[in-house]
């Protein structure tokens, strides 16, 4: 495929206390182990199954050599593993072989991923592209997203795909719902088309949802859902860069009517309708505003199909079937339960538990123990993630939890759905139950505590941790505008004024 992917890589504010938000003694978002595996390496796995001609990862500016040092060993694991293979086919059947995607690291100035777009890679971009998060999961193979994208309307400038959660067990309240209004085109041929976002703190304040009466003059059939959630991909077509632009110039070649037969053709290698059935009149640029958030840049675009007076490109919508699973693990509950997913998969094929070698320990076989541990005598996980060099007492129990790298837990310690993070320490005796503990934290022996967060005192500007007190309070569910994908939040959008 010829299409360019573009992988946004936000800090994490809803991962908190465990990315690097507070300080240096976080991770980066990106490289917060799902299943012992940096969650992005998933979202790179999906890319490889895509055949993209190139993969972009986007991350703050100065992060590059951090992003690049932690997906060392993933980059190096996957040019052998295509050596091997090239290798043991010899001469026959070289044809199925390709070559790894190439992976490229952009640093970022701007805080808002549609700033970023505009100015900052629209030059880059040839081609068709798609817009990811860093923190996806999914069964479904992009051939299925591919194929609902070529086969898109002729008018559709992206496509902006949806889903509904379908994990019971993730908290609702941290999970924001929005109104999305869109098409379902049951009766005609054309796509689903979305229409407009409305936040719901927005709808609460006026007490009822504002619809426009221009968008439902020229679509009557309009549908409104609370159940849809973003997964903020988007596969978009070329022509968005020449509408996203802010030089006249860029667009000078697509705009003019006079455009040769050679390069009309080829104006879009990647559409399966060929371009010279399109209208080929010049395209009206709005003003896009791009210092907001993807939500909101394509929300603004999907207005503009219906808030003129002449018919505008759509974006089209892709709702996700029921038949695959997909979540984003962009917070803590939904972290705790991509963890979860994946050691499903892997207790499928192994059912039975192993025992711990010299030890009357067990370990389940829905569980992942990372390299280099220690697990003491009596000491029972289930459905857990215990990372490297972690080390376990005796006669522990360790049902549902996720332990990062470095972490002790002392003797006769019980841990439910807890996550205890890098070089973090639980004294003995100690019992925890949906608890949050932060790295390099060290909990008191004895302590029995349920629902709350542990996490050091951060001093802004002295850059220093005090693990000798403890902070329960919900502050860090705070949201910082200035996050770089930060794209959930609607609110002060002037939704309702034009």
């Amino acid at each position: 495929m010829n299409f360019q992917a573009f992988v946004f890589c936000g800090k994490g504010l809803k991962l908190a206390p465990f990315s690097n938000t507070r300080g240096d003694k976080g991770m980066p978002k990106p490289l917060l182990p799902v299943a012992n595996r940096a969650m992005l390496e998933y979202v790179l796995d999906w890319c490889d199954q895509a055949q993209f001609k190139e993969i972009n990862i986007v991350v703050d500016e100065g992060d590059e050599e951090v992003m690049q040092e932690g997906l060392a060993g993933f980059m190096q694991f996957r040019e052998e593993c295509y050596d091997v293979l090239s290798k043991n086919v010899g001469g026959f059947h070289t044809h199925y072989l390709r070559k790894p995607a190439p992976i490229q690291f952009i640093g970022a100035k701007s805080e808002f991923t549609g700033e970023i777009l505009q100015q900052e890679l629209l030059e880059r971009i040839t081609g068709d592209f798609v817009l990811l998060p860093c923190d996806f999961i999914t069964n479904i193979p992009p051939q299925i997203f591919l194929d609902q994208y070529l086969n898109r309307d002729h008018d559709s400038l992206a496509m902006a795909v949806y889903y509904q959660n379908a994990f019971e067990n993730i908290d609702k309240k941290q999970i924001k719902k929005f109104f999305t209004v869109y098409t379902d085109n049951e009766d005609s041929m054309k796509q689903p088309v979305l229409l407009d976002i409305y936040s719901r703190e927005d709808v609460e304040k006026t007490k009822y949802l504002k619809m426009r009466s221009q968008m439902l003059w020229r679509y009557p059939n309009s549908t409104v859902s609370v159940k849809l959630l973003n997964s903020y991909i988007y596969f978009c077509s070329h022509e968005l860069v020449h509408l996203l632009s802010t030089d006249d110039s860029a667009v000078a070649a697509d705009s003019d009517g006079s455009d040769s037969e050679d390069e009309v053709g080829s104006r879009n290698p990647n559409q399966i309708r060929p371009s010279y059935f399109r209208n080929k009149t010049k395209m009206v640029k709005d003003p896009m505003n791009g210092r907001k958030s993807f939500a909101k840049l394509f929300r603004d675009i999907a207005r503009r199909s219906w808030q003129h007076s002449r018919p505008r490109e759509t974006v089209s919508i892709f709702i996700m079937p029921d038949v695959g699973i997909f979540i984003r693990a962009n917070n803590l509950s939904a972290y705790m339960e991509a963890n979860r997913y994946i050691l499903k998969i892997k207790s499928a094929s192994t059912s039975h538990t192993v025992p711990v070698t010299g030890s009357s320990s067990a370990i389940g076989a829905d569980s992942v123990i990372g390299a280099s541990c220690t697990i003491l005598g009596k000491t029972n996980v289930k459905r857990s993630v215990v990372g490297a060099n972690c080390k376990i007492g005796n006669r522990c129990r360790i049902v549902g939890s996720i332990l990062l790298d470095g972490a002790e837990i002392d003797d006769e310690v019980t841990l439910e759905n807890v996550i205890v993070g890098k070089f973090g320490k639980v004294g003995k005796k100690t019992k925890l139950t949906n608890c949050y503990v932060e790295g390099y934290y060290s909990v008191a022996p004895r302590t029995v505590l349920k629902g709350e967060t542990l996490a050091n005192i951060y001093i802004e500007g002295e850059n220093e941790f005090d693990d000798s007190d403890m902070d329960t309070s919900s502050s860090e569910e705070s949201t910082d505008q200035s996050e770089m994908y930060n794209e959930e939040e609607y609110e002060g959008d002037d939704l309702f004024e034009r």
